[in-house]
């Protein structure tokens, strides 16, 4: 039995469904409306306060502070956003730092003297100067934004978003009051934030010393802080619902009811979409889907045919194994098989084609019969020849020939013959 056999690999594991990028916004705390400020102490304001040089916080937004992102695949944390009220009008400069880990703890741990405990952070993904002119705000809202558009961060539902924010004042720019910028913070969501503050050591020192993680008040850390309202950017990916394709043609009389069901293209172990039929030679098809309106899509081929009362794309044995592209509309070709035989046609998008179109790709399993002698002759109804123009005539074209040999029982043999 010859074979045909083509490089699945080419066909590069093709599911023919495609993922959407969007983009997500989720608030913690009534953003857009906030109605509470911190009005406790300066170590208690998250995520910095302008009265003291340095401050580092750290921010747990849990699995059920982000349960809009929990049924969302491939989620990237884009932006932050916090806001916060000034009645001041200097100007303050900050050196950020920002960190963003995915953990699985949705508290600080305590440790065994009852002192709760920072979290392990990583190499900031965002560092950037902060510096604005506070009468733009004066007695208005301001926001303060962590743009990691260039280097999102990459969360896996179940996990609790950690972000480290490290603020460093480049020179003594501090608020005369802690009153005088006051951040936003989210009324009932407590102790899910610490904060660090010191007017000469950086948290970043701190974490490398040997007081960390101990967050202590002789420290100037502040244990049992509300989050600050936040909204959070994200994009996310969303699986569309696989375009399904079928085989119909002359073999099953173009799906009409009460005959043989249109044939399915599946995934095979590969992953590559495939659609097994036995045809018989002279026989006719084409692949067609459904669009969301529910219209029947057609896809056919189109070459430069000679002879138009004849328009089909014949798939001739030097084309097996080899990509054809089919394209959709009425207007093109059926495609028709030389042969009997068991075919496995495999289907890829057209990267490189015209919008629309497809690859399709035709394997044959099985060796026809070499002969007409291998056909009883009284059980012969006609015999036909095709040539590769798709003419039909009683007696051979000079070249190739398709002999078509109409059985009584009206099957179809076929051989291809050279005159």
């Amino acid at each position: 039995m010859k074979k045909f056999y083509i490089l699945l690999a080419a066909l590069a594991a093709m599911t023919m469904t495609a993922q959407t990028q969007l983009q997500g916004t989720v608030n913690v705390g009534d953003f857009d409306e906030p109605q509470a400020t911190y009005n406790g102490s300066y170590f208690d304001m998250a995520p910095t306060n302008f009265y003291i040089a340095h401050t580092g916080a750290q921010m747990l937004y849990t699995p059920a502070e982000l349960a809009d992102l929990q049924d969302k695949d491939n989620v990237k944390i884009t932006k932050l956003t916090f806001k916060f009220l000034c009645e001041d009008y200097e100007t303050y400069t900050r050196d950020i730092k920002v960190s963003l880990k995915a953990i699985d703890e949705t508290e600080f741990a305590v440790n065994d003297q009852g002192i709760k405990q920072f979290f392990n952070f990583d190499e900031p993904q965002l560092e950037f100067e902060w510096s604005c002119d506070m009468v733009d705000y004066y007695y208005d809202d301001g926001e303060i934004v962590f743009d990691l558009t260039n280097n999102p961060f990459s969360l896996e539902a179940g996990k609790t978003l950690l972000v480290t924010a490290i603020f460093d004042a480049q020179d003594d720019d501090n608020c005369t009051m802690g009153s005088d910028y006051v951040p936003f913070y989210t009324s009932g969501i407590s102790s899910k934030a610490m904060v660090y503050t010191n007017n000469w050591t950086s948290f970043v020192e701190y974490a490398q010393g040997d007081d960390f993680p101990d967050a202590t008040a002789m420290l100037g850390c502040g244990t049992n802080v509300e989050l600050p309202v936040t909204k959070i950017d994200y994009t996310y990916e969303e699986q569309e619902e696989p375009q399904v394709y079928f085989l119909t043609g002359t073999f099953n009389r173009w799906g009409e009811q009460g005959a043989a069901p249109n044939i399915a293209f599946m995934e095979d172990e590969e992953g590559n979409l495939a659609a097994s039929v036995d045809l018989v030679a002279y026989d006719r098809f084409k692949v067609i889907t459904v669009d969301e309106t529910g219209e029947t899509i057609w896809y056919g081929g189109t070459v430069e045919d000679p002879n138009p009362e004849y328009p089909y794309f014949w798939v001739t044995e030097e084309l097996l194994g080899h990509g054809l592209t089919i394209f959709p509309g009425d207007e093109y070709k059926d495609l028709i098989v030389f042969e009997d035989g068991k075919y496995t046609l495999y289907l890829s998008p057209a990267l490189r084609s015209p919008a629309g179109s497809l690859i399709l790709t035709v394997t044959k399993e099985e060796e026809v019969p070499t002969a007409v002698t291998d056909i009883n002759v009284d059980n012969i109804a006609s015999v036909k020849y095709v040539n590769l123009a798709g003419q039909v005539s009683a007696t051979p074209f000079e070249g190739v020939n398709i002999q078509v040999t109409t059985m009584k029982d009206g099957s179809k043999k076929a051989v291809k013959v050279i005159r």
